[in-house]
C-alpha cells in the first residue's frame, strides 16, 4: 500500500472507520484521565500536604502545556505524517502517565500503622474539644501546618511536570486527527456526524473519570487491607490515586500502535484533496529541508499564515464565539460539583455523580445526535450557524432558569448577617458569652470541623460544648450546647427539594444547547482552504485555550468566593478555604457568570452569520478549472 494510492469502495470506508474508532477510544482515555485527576485532587492534597492553590496549578499545567504546544503541532501537521505525530503523541502520552504515578514510587502509600493512628486521632481530641482547663493555644498550628511548610516539594514537581507533559503530547488529539479525518471522508456530509462523535467523548471520557475516581478511592492505597477503624471517610484515609494513571497510561500504549499503519493520506478517488496532492510537484528524499530549514521556513512563513487567519472575518469570529462557548465546559463544568455539594447539600461522590450524568447525559449524548443530524439532513454551513444561534440561546434561557432554583445555606450557631454593614459576622471573639461554651476556650479554634445535632450546626466540637471523644467510632459526646447529648459529624442542612426540578432543567438545557456545538469547528475548517486546515484549527485551541479554559478556572474561582460567608483557616493569619457559601448569592453568582460568557458567544455567532452571507467559502468556489487553478488563486492571494 503506498501513500498516496487511493482505497476503493467498501476497504476505503472501513480504513477510516478504524481510524475514527482508534481517536474515538484515545479521546475516551484522555478525557478519563482529565475527570479522574479532578476527582483525586483531595486525595493528593491529603496524601501530600499540597495547598488547594497548589492543587488549582496542577490542573492549569495541563491547559498551559497544551496551549504551548498548540501551534508547533498545527506547523508540523501541515507538513508531515499526520497519523505518525498522532501517534507518537499517543506514546508520550502514556509516559505523562506514568510520570505522574512515580511519586508512590519515591514516597510510598503513606500507609499507617495502628498506634499512628491512634495517636493521631488523640491529637485531634485535645486540639477540638470544650478545653475547660485552658490548655490549648492557638490550635491548627501543629500537623496542618507542618505539612503545608513542609509538603513534599519535589513530589509537587514530578506531578507539575507531568500534568505539563500531558497537555503538550495531547496536542494532536483535537487538531491534528480531526483534521486527518475531516480531509479524507469521502462525502464532506459525512465529516459533522464523525467529528461529533469525537468531541462527545471529551464530555463522556470525564464522567468515566469521575467513576474510576469514586472506585479507587474506595481502594486503600496500598491495596491491601486498611488499618483497623479507619473507614473511608476518615481523614487518614488514603485511596489508591496512582492506579488511576497507571491504567490510563496502559492503555494509552495499547492504543499507539495502530496509528503507524496508517499511510499520510487516504483519499477517495473522487475527492478534490487528491487531485490538488498529485498536482503539486514531488519532492525528491535528497531535496527535502533539514530541521534547521524548517525552523527557518516556519519563522519566516507563520506569520504570514497567522495574518491570513486573522484577516478571516467567518474563521475569526466563529473562534471568538467557540472560546467564549467553552467557558460552559472550562467553568461551569469544573465548578459543578461543588456547586451541587454546597447548594443541595449533597456529598462530595454524589456531586460528581449527578456532574457525570449532566456530561453524559446533556453533552456528550447530545453532542453526538448533533453531529449525526448535520450530517444526516446535509445542513449547509449557513444555516447550521443558524441552528446553533438557537441552542445557544436555550443555554442563556437555562442558566437564567437555573439561577432561581436554589436552597438555602445551613445556619450556624454563632453565625449571623449584619444588614448595616451587608456582611455576615461569627462569634469567633464572643464565645464566652453563650454559657455553654463560657469555659471552653474555644476562641482558640481556628480550623473548621462542623458537627450538628437535630437541624442545629456547629462550627467544631468544641462550638458545641463536646468534652469526650471516641477514637475508635469517630463520635462526640457530652455536648453542653445539646443538654449532653452526641453530636454527628458534618453540617445538617435544610430540606430542599428542588434539586431535581434544577437537574431536569439544566439536563433538558445543556442537551439542546449542545446539540450544534460542533458547528463552531465545521466552520472553522469549512472557512479555510485545505492547506490551512492543521493550522487553523491549532490556532483556534490555541485561541480558546489562552483566553477561554486557562482563565476560566480563575475568573469562576474569584466569583465564587465572593460568596463565601464563612472561611476555615488552617493556620494563623490566613484566610484557608471556604467552608459555608451564602447560597442564594452563589446560585445568582454562578450562573450569572456563565449567562455573561453565553451572551457573548451568541453576540459572535451571530456576526459570523452576517459576515458568512457577504463571502463564498472556500467549498463554494466554483471548479471548472483544473484544481491547480485554485491552488494558483490561493497563492495569488498570499502575495497580495
Amino acid at each position: 500500500m503506498t501513500e498516496r494510492t487511493p482505497l476503493p469502495g467498501k476497504k476505503y470506508k472501513f480504513t477510516i472507520n478504524i481510524f475514527v474508532l482508534l481517536m474515538v477510544l484515545v479521546i475516551a482515555v484522555q478525557g478519563t484521565y482529565l475527570g479522574y485527576v479532578v476527582g483525586m485532587l483531595t486525595t493528593l492534597e491529603k496524601r501530600f500536604g499540597f495547598s488547594s492553590e497548589k492543587s488549582g496549578w496542577l490542573l492549569s499545567l495541563y491547559d498551559i502545556g497544551h496551549t504551548m504546544a498548540i501551534l508547533l503541532i498545527g506547523y508540523i501537521g501541515s507538513h508531515y505524517h499526520l497519523p505518525r505525530i498522532t501517534g507518537i503523541g499517543v506514546i508520550l502520552s502514556s509516559l505523562s502517565m506514568f510520570m505522574l504515578a512515580l511519586p508512590v514510587l519515591f514516597y510510598g502509600t503513606a500507609d499507617y500503622t495502628q498506634e499512628q493512628l491512634l495517636q493521631k486521632k488523640e491529637a485531634y481530641a485535645m486540639e477540638m474539644r470544650c478545653d475547660v482547663n485552658s490548655m490549648r493555644e492557638i490550635s491548627s498550628q501543629g500537623e496542618d501546618c507542618w505539612r503545608e511548610h513542609n509538603e513534599h516539594t519535589n513530589a509537587f514537581i514530578i506531578l507539575a511536570f507531568g500534568q505539563l507533559f500531558a497537555g503538550i503530547f495531547a496536542a494532536p488529539f483535537n487538531t491534528i486527527a480531526y483534521v486527518y479525518i475531516d480531509s479524507n471522508v469521502k462525502q464532506k456530509r459525512e465529516s459533522p456526524f464523525l467529528l461529533g462523535l469525537l468531541t462527545s467523548m471529551y464530555a463522556f471520557g470525564p464522567a468515566l473519570g469521575f467513576l474510576l475516581s469514586s472506585i479507587l478511592n474506595g481502594v486503600y492505597t496500598t491495596l491491601g487491607d486498611a488499618p483497623d477503624h479507619i473507614g473511608t471517610h476518615d481523614e487518614h484515609w488514603i485511596g489508591a490515586w496512582w492506579l488511576g494513571f497507571l491504567l490510563c497510561g496502559s492503555a494509552y500504549l495499547v492504543l499507539a500502535l495502530p496509528f503507524f499503519f496508517f499511510p499520510r493520506t487516504y483519499k477517495h478517488p473522487d475527492s478534490f484533496h487528491l487531485m490538488l496532492e498529485h498536482s503539486r510537484p514531488q519532492v525528491s528524499p535528497e531535496d527535502r529541508l533539514t530541521f534547521k530549514e524548517n525552523v527557518e521556513l516556519f519563522l519566516r512563513e507563520f506569520p504570514m499564515v497567522l495574518k491570513k487567519l486573522l484577516s478571516n472575518k467567518v474563521y475569526i469570529t466563529m473562534v471568538i464565539a467557540w472560546m467564549f462557548g467553552s467557558y460552559l465546559i472550562g467553568g461551569y463544568q469544573t465548578y459543578l460539583p461543588k456547586f451541587i455539594e454546597t447548594q443541595y447539600g449533597r456529598s462530595a461522590s454524589m456531586a460528581d455523580i449527578y456532574s457525570g450524568i449532566i456530561s453524559v447525559g446533556a453533552i456528550a449524548v447530545s453532542t453526538a445526535l448533533g453531529g449525526w443530524i448535520l450530517s444526516r439532513y446535509n445542513i449547509a454551513p449557513r444555516s447550521s450557524i443558524i441552528c446553533l444561534l438557537g441552542s445557544w440561546v436555550v443555554i442563556l434561557v437555562s442558566y437564567i432558569i437555573g439561577m432561581n432554583l436554589g436552597c438555602s445555606q445551613p445556619k450556624v450557631e454563632g453565625l449571623s448577617y449584619v444588614d448595616y454593614a451587608d456582611r455576615w459576622h461569627f462569634y469567633h471573639h464572643q464565645e464566652r458569652e453563650q454559657q455553654c461554651l463560657e469555659y471552653c476556650n474555644c476562641e482558640t479554634i481556628l480550623k473548621f470541623d462542623g458537627v450538628s445535632m437535630n437541624g442545629q450546626n456547629f462550627y467544631s466540637p468544641c462550638h458545641a460544648g463536646c468534652t469526650d471523644y471516641d477514637v475508635f467510632s469517630n463520635t462526640w459526646s457530652n455536648c453542653q450546647c445539646v443538654y449532653g447529648n452526641s453530636v454527628e459529624k458534618g453540617l445538617e442542612h435544610p430540606e430542599c427539594d428542588i434539586f431535581f426540578a434544577y437537574l431536569a432543567v439544566m439536563m433538558i438545557g445543556l442537551f439542546i444547547g449542545n446539540l450544534f456545538f460542533m458547528v463552531t469547528m465545521m466552520i472553522v475548517l469549512r472557512s479555510v482552504f485545505d492547506e490551512e486546515k492543521v493550522i487553523a484549527l491549532s490556532l483556534a485551541s490555541f485561541i480558546t485555550n489562552l483566553f477561554g479554559f486557562i482563565p476560566a478556572p480563575v475568573i469562576y474561582g474569584f466569583f465564587i468566593d465572593l460568596c463565601c460567608i464563612l472561611w476555615n483557616r488552617q493556620c494563623p493569619n490566613e484566610r484557608g478555604n471556604c467552608v459555608l457559601y451564602d447560597n442564594d448569592k452563589f446560585s445568582k453568582m454562578f450562573h450569572g457568570v456563565n449567562s455573561f460568557f453565553q451572551i457573548f458567544a451568541i453576540l459572535f455567532a451571530g456576526i459570523c452569520y452576517w459576515v458568512s452571507k457577504s463571502v463564498k467559502l472556500p467549498e463554494e468556489m466554483p471548479m471548472v478549472e483544473f484544481p491547480e487553478s485554485r491552488e494558483r488563486e490561493y497563492r495569488d492571494e498570499d502575495e497580495e
